[in-house]
């Protein structure tokens, strides 16, 4: 059994070692939802936004009702447990391709999208190119963990599962690479942000698990 992979994300997990390497930041928003046919979400934490702030602003508890286009199924189980309403949950789990999956059904509909500050797809593009009506409001920000200090940095020939983009950002922004570290990436969105020049690795899953049984069958 391998010791040397360490998964590089937003939370701690006990069937691995865990970077914590960022955090999720929040914002207040007030939605209303009056004529709105549908919801976009490519994150469990815009839905995680989207509900906090339905217990401060009571006339959003409905956003329940509202068909949900989900981009997949993790974020579907966080929208089922919460009440909501799950129309779609895309066969991809990148954003391009799932813009490109429910442009069809979203037609003559006016949509909310809820997501975060920064976006690494071109949903946004390919919802307007497609002619869709919708609204894009920002529901939380990925942050640095800054309380990591250089002790915290993974062994030397360590693989590191980095689960999004930022995470692989944030831990170059906070730790030196080295040479024999090997980047493991979730996802092809998260290998195209990995530099040149450096060992790296797509999984050939999106799930944490099966990347780490992946990786410990190499």
């Amino acid at each position: 059994m391998r010791d040397d992979i360490v998964v590089v994300g937003y939370q701690t997990y006990d069937f691995a070692q865990s970077l914590v390497i960022g955090e999720i930041k929040f914002f207040d928003f007030d939605i209303n939802f009056e004529g709105i046919d549908c919801l976009i979400f490519t994150s469990k934490n815009a839905i995680f936004s989207l509900d906090q702030n339905a217990k401060k602003y009571l006339k959003m508890q409905k956003w329940k009702k509202i068909p949900s286009y989900v981009i997949g199924e993790k974020s579907a189980r966080v929208l089922r447990d919460l009440g909501g309403n799950v129309a779609y949950i895309g066969s991809s789990a990148h954003g391009q391709e799932f813009g490109e999956e429910i442009l069809e059904s979203l037609k003559n509909k006016k949509c909310i999208y809820v997501r975060s500050k920064e976006i690494v797809s071109n949903l946004d593009g390919i919802l307007r190119k497609g002619g869709i009506e919708f609204k894009s409001v920002i529901g939380y920000e990925s942050c640095p963990n800054k309380s990591l200090l250089a002790s915290d940095a993974p062994r030397d020939g360590s693989y590191l599962l980095f689960t999004a983009p930022s995470a692989y950002r944030f831990f170059q922004s906070l730790f030196s690479w080295k040479e024999n570290y090997v980047a493991v990436a979730l996802g092809k969105t998260t290998f195209s942000f990995l530099d040149t020049g450096i060992k790296k690795i797509l999984s050939p899953y999106q799930d944490i698990k099966k990347s780490i049984e992946f990786l410990q069958s190499q």
